[in-house]
């Protein structure tokens, strides 16, 4: 908290950043000052707002992202590079007092062990741990002759290897915030993530203790929120409230994949549920055409059968997406059992009834039961495959709270969709 004071920021005296003996380091401040607080607790100066347009300023940094083109370089990119350049250049860096408090081993989706990632083959976040990998490797092949002469240039000793690469968007992926999630942050244009050192030492909270604003002149401001009714507190220390803000609604696979943690208690859970379109190459582009006129994909989120709306039923494109998936023009028990299947693109016809929109598809007879008990066979093995993958050896603790969680809810949705398709 020194370094940021120093280079400008204002923290209320009262605060403190603190580390519990069981516990991840937080900022605190007193049970009464934070009930009586109404001033700011905490001013970052615009000077401190690190954005796109901060890290298009170096150089090198905008020399990589030109490399990697305008549709590759996005915030997260030129942010990450700010990171990974700065870095480099050591005591020299005027942002070296941030850099220092940063964690070495982020713990989310880039710092995942091997083991781990093939306990969570299959699953919605070995995927995209998976994919996120592969992206960052073609970025590094892309900027890692630059970087080097860069290095070489500047005679600096330290590394900017894939793994300094991959430490940067772990820190970009855990840590920034999104500038226009803030009514107020039109000052800021068309950059949207952002890194704001101390803010980005909050940590999160059902139960918010704190909020942020952006002010006219790009500085934010970090206030008290005192409406909580059950704030959490310090486990040293009970008359210590944790300054804590809500970091969204999110289910749990993006939680672990962005920040490595799983919440006490998560009401907006929900499977993403990649499904496999099937029949000929033909009718498989067929269908493609369809998801993309629809603007829907090969996915559906499978909302927790505990909350309130996930006991209605599923959404109407969601079953669409499903009676789309299983067609098959290749198969001859879907023949028998629902229809022959031929294409008369860019539409289709099953037992010689054109299926020329989203209705007709649905209504097609025995075709949503079909397809609803597909889903949940899938559904079943998946709950199976996790829960056996959370019992192998070495797994870092989240993933394995991970793999039982989603293995639980897996299992009720199967319960629930094969009701459906009864």
């Amino acid at each position: 908290m020194f370094g940021f004071t120093r280079a400008g920021g204002t923290v209320c005296s009262n605060v403190q950043v603190h580390t519990p003996l069981h516990g991840e380091r937080g900022v605190f401040i007193s049970k009464p000052a934070w009930t009586e607080s109404s001033s700011a607790l905490a001013h970052i100066p615009a000077s401190l707002v690190i954005t796109a347009d901060t890290a298009a300023r170096s150089d090198i940094v905008d020399r990589c992202c030109k490399l990697l083109g305008e549709h590759v370089a996005n915030d997260a990119v030129y942010l990450a590079l700010f990171l990974l350049t700065e870095k480099a250049v050591g005591d020299a860096s005027q942002w070296k007092w941030y850099l220092d408090a940063l964690p070495h081993s982020p713990i989310n989706a880039l710092d995942f062990e091997e083991s781990d990632m093939a306990a969570l083959s299959g699953t919605p976040l070995g995927l995209a741990a998976e994919a996120k990998l592969k992206q960052l490797q073609r970025h590094y092949v892309g900027i890692a002759p630059a970087l080097e002469r860069w290095k070489e240039a500047h005679k600096l000793d330290s590394t900017v290897s894939f793994d300094m690469y991959k430490w940067a968007h772990a820190i970009v992926l855990s840590r920034s915030i999104s500038l226009q999630s803030c009514e107020n942050a039109s000052s800021y244009g068309t950059c949207d993530r952002a890194l704001l050192p101390f803010l980005d030492m909050f940590n999160h909270s059902a139960h918010p203790t704190a909020f942020w604003t952006v002010n006219d002149d790009k500085s934010i401001t970090i206030c008290a929120a005192s409406t909580s009714e059950d704030p959490p507190t310090c486990s040293d220390d009970p008359q210590l409230v944790e300054l804590c803000f809500y970091y969204g609604d999110k289910p749990n696979t993006e939680w672990v994949y962005e920040y490595g943690f799983l919440p006490n208690e998560n009401a907006h859970d929900a499977w993403p549920l990649f499904v496999e379109l099937q029949g000929s190459t033909d009718f498989k582009e067929l269908k493609q055409l369809w998801l993309q006129e629809l603007e829907l994909l090969p996915r559906i989120m499978l909302p927790d059968p505990a909350t309130a709306g996930a006991k209605q039923g599923l959404p109407f494109d969601s079953l669409l997406v499903l009676c789309l998936a299983v067609v098959d023009d290749t198969c001859e028990e879907f023949g028998c059992k629902v229809g022959r299947v031929e294409l008369d693109p860019p539409y289709f016809s099953v037992n010689g009834r054109l299926i020329d929109d989203p209705e007709a598809l649905i209504r097609v007879p025995g075709l949503a039961s079909r397809a609803l008990r597909g889903c949940a066979s899938l559904l079943e093995k998946q709950s199976l495959a996790m829960h056996d993958a959370s019992q192998l050896p070495g797994l870092k603790s989240v993933v394995r709270k991970y793999l039982e969680v989603q293995s639980t809810l897996t299992k009720r949705l199967a319960a629930l969709i094969a009701a459906m398709g009864i």
